[in-house]
């Protein structure tokens, strides 16, 4: 799949699923760029937090597309849409901000967003999983902040005010909505120090 990072949900239809113009991706599979056409859609469901507790659930229309280089298709996602899930990163940093930062109980948010308390506890699974990375990027953006998971939170919070903490972390480390066979399949960048 390719993620769009200059694409949320709401402008999918306009920007992705409407262009018939070239898109400009590259291609996860052979790395080629510019050789994509459209190859059908799928509709999924997505559920997302409009406002606090506003709990909006939808089905979308997701573009496929297939690289001419390889044959691969890919389906291109957008921003704030998490793969293999269907609540969107605003509803889960939204759980999230509600256990970490306002202590509020399981049981409030299981009727809050109307989930079940494995489904919190997977979110802060995933979330404690990913923990010292979180801190990795969000230290490298400027943010001083402690190891305490309600900074951390409110760090994620503060930066997608402004703007997109999944780009910064998809770029500076695995992504961390991969389903777990590929966690450990992804390449960590390699710094090479130069010559004196």
């Amino acid at each position: 799949m390719i993620i769009d990072f200059n694409v949320n949900y709401n402008k999918y239809d306009d920007k992705i699923l409407n262009n018939y113009s070239l898109f400009n991706y590259k291609c996860p599979k052979c790395g080629a760029e510019h050789a994509f056409i459209r190859h059908g859609s799928y509709e999924r469901n997505i559920c997302f937090v409009e406002k606090k507790c506003n709990i909006i659930s939808k089905r979308m229309n997701i573009l496929r597309l297939k690289c001419n280089s390889c044959k691969s298709t890919h389906a291109i996602l957008p921003k704030d849409v998490v793969p293999y899930c269907i609540y969107s990163l605003s509803f889960i940093l939204n759980v999230l901000t509600d256990y970490y930062c306002v202590n509020e109980k399981i049981s409030n948010i299981c009727t809050n967003y109307s989930i079940s308390f494995q489904l919190i506890y997977t979110f802060i699974s995933r979330f404690t999983e990913f923990l010292n990375s979180c801190i990795y990027v969000l230290r490298s953006l400027g943010f001083a902040l402690s190891s305490i998971e309600s900074s951390i939170i409110d760090g994620i919070n503060k930066y997608e005010i402004k703007d997109n903490f999944s780009y910064q972390y998809f770029f500076n480390c695995q992504w961390i909505f991969l389903m777990t066979k590929f966690h450990n399949n992804i390449p960590r960048l390699v710094y090479i120090g130069g010559f004196y």
